[in-house]
């Protein structure tokens, strides 16, 4: 009785894979989504509905995400392509511009995280050998490292504008314009840019061919030449639509 116990726990262990299974790339994968969901609104300081409900999804995934659930794992991967392809223009924006560290390193992470949840969860339903998921795993991890270490030498390496001694100040902090009404003279034409956010913003007058680049935490500053009157301001970063304010110049 002892010797077919034995027999049928060793059976058992047999069965179950060695090592990481492309179930454990797909977990590893919802949580590594999750705190980028986190992450991302306490950088930019305000709730973002559509990264809550992403964030909120693959939390409820997790548990679920077992070896003899694979269906579990294909629908995680079908979620995590459409939520990527659903915000990819501004996904692609902020790792365009590596110089903005905070939002960069973001949507790196999400990118490693989709990565992982969808290859993690299309190769656990149609199974693939599992000796792949170690490397692919240490690829993702080592692009990720990279690209954080680039991208905080980049930031430390972009200079901020000074201010000088007339400029009129505005300031770019969650997703809004302070003030959102601007007042300069025609004798008083210099605007300084502070952006406080964690991602990048640009200040932009369509009227006037204003467009100054604003990274992360950094400042800018552009001198105004134009005609009394109004001038709509604007974000052009994917996303920032709600960004407007209004430039008066005054004689």
């Amino acid at each position: 009785m002892a010797t077919a116990t034995r027999g049928s726990v060793a059976e058992h262990a047999a069965d179950r894979p060695a090592g990481p299974t492309w179930m454990a790339m797909a977990r590893a994968g919802a949580i590594v989504m999750v705190i980028f969901a986190i992450a991302l609104q306490a950088t930019a300081r305000t709730i973002i509905p559509p990264v809550a409900v992403i964030g909120a999804v693959f939390l409820a995934f997790i548990p679920f995400l077992k070896n003899e659930r694979r269906w579990v794992g294909l629908a995680a991967a079908v979620f995590a392509v459409t939520a990527y392809a659903g915000n990819f223009p501004i996904i692609l924006d902020d790792l365009q511009n590596p110089e903005s560290a905070p939002s960069f390193i973001l949507q790196l992470l999400s990118t490693v995280g989709a990565f992982l949840v969808t290859v993690g969860g299309v190769a656990a339903f149609f199974g693939p050998p599992a000796r792949w998921v170690r490397p692919l795993a240490l690829a993702a991890a080592g692009v990720f490292i990279a690209g954080t270490v680039g991208s905080v030498a980049l930031a430390v390496n972009t200079d901020s504008a000074t201010r000088l001694p007339d400029d009129v100040q505005v300031t770019a902090q969650q997703l809004m314009w302070a003030p959102d009404d601007v007042v300069i003279n025609t004798g008083n034409s210099g605007i300084w840019i502070e952006n406080k956010d964690g991602i990048r913003h640009t200040f932009t007058i369509p009227e006037l061919d204003i467009d100054v680049e604003i990274p992360a935490l950094k400042a800018q500053r552009v001198d105004i030449d134009a005609p009394p009157g109004s001038y709509l301001i604007i974000c052009t970063v994917p996303g920032h639509e709600s960004m407007t304010g209004t430039l008066t110049i005054t004689s």
